[in-house]
């Protein structure tokens, strides 16, 4: 899957998402791993700030939870890379562990308390929204990591409707969510703002993301897809 960001109608990047092809073994279990990468264009490669940042899941075949979760990610308009691994297998009561590196330095720990049974990956919750059926209804608290940090988000189903992309107009289920980011102890971080975005899923038998609008410090931000090449396995709808 392949999708173009854009701010406001200008260009700032593309994402693209793919699934692979063999099983790996991650603490005895059987896994397939998914991986986004995100990238700067357009426009933003003129106003600076690089991106190519790249979040790998390993996602149980069984279960459909992520077991880990790597993110390698330019820091904020800098050189430096950013390296953080997430072991969501090995979660002890509340705490996550967490380690981080910047560049070529020996990892740190950093645990992460969540407050949640079920934690994911930006990963993961992707491909659980693509098998999330249902009417609308009442919002449902989940936490998420999206590179370093853990958010919470409460979520829901907004209803059926149509969109139009480049791959024409489709069908799709929205589904709405508020978010705010987590400090280490799992508390709202302080003079952090609140945050909310709306993701389309196409109403067939792919169920893919089309579309996720969020707003940013910097305005509405878009993530529209523009090419979709499925796999050779059983359809998620007959």
């Amino acid at each position: 899957m392949s999708y173009r960001i854009s701010l406001q109608g200008l260009e700032l990047g593309t994402y693209t998402v793919g699934v692979g092809d063999s099983v790996e073994q991650v603490g005895g279990r059987k896994a397939i791993v998914v991986q986004s990468h995100a990238a700067t264009a357009g426009v933003a490669q003129i106003l600076g700030g690089k991106v190519d940042d790249r979040f790998t899941s390993w996602i149980d075949i069984e279960t459909g939870r992520s077991l880990r979760f790597q993110v390698d990610e330019y820091a904020t308009r800098s050189e430096d890379v950013e390296h953080t691994t997430i072991d969501l297998a090995g979660r002890q009561g509340a705490i996550v562990p967490v380690t981080f590196r910047l560049n070529d330095q020996p990892p740190q720990p950093e645990p992460q308390k969540a407050s949640l049974p079920e934690i994911w990956d930006y990963n993961a919750f992707l491909v659980a929204m693509r098998a999330w059926e249902g009417t609308p209804g009442p919002a449902i608290p989940i936490e998420v990591f999206r590179s370093r940090y853990l958010w919470h988000l409460e979520i829901k189903i907004r209803g059926r409707d149509k969109i139009k992309t480049e791959l024409g107009e489709l069908p799709a289920l929205r589904i709405d969510a508020h978010t705010y980011k987590l400090d280490r102890q799992g508390a709202k971080t302080a003079n952090d703002d609140e945050r909310d975005f709306s993701l389309w899923i196409s109403d067939d038998d792919g169920r893919v993301p089309l579309q996720i609008n969020a707003k940013t410090d910097y305005g509405d931000i878009k993530m529209q897809i523009i090419d979709y090449q499925p796999g050779n396995g059983t359809r998620l709808r007959p």
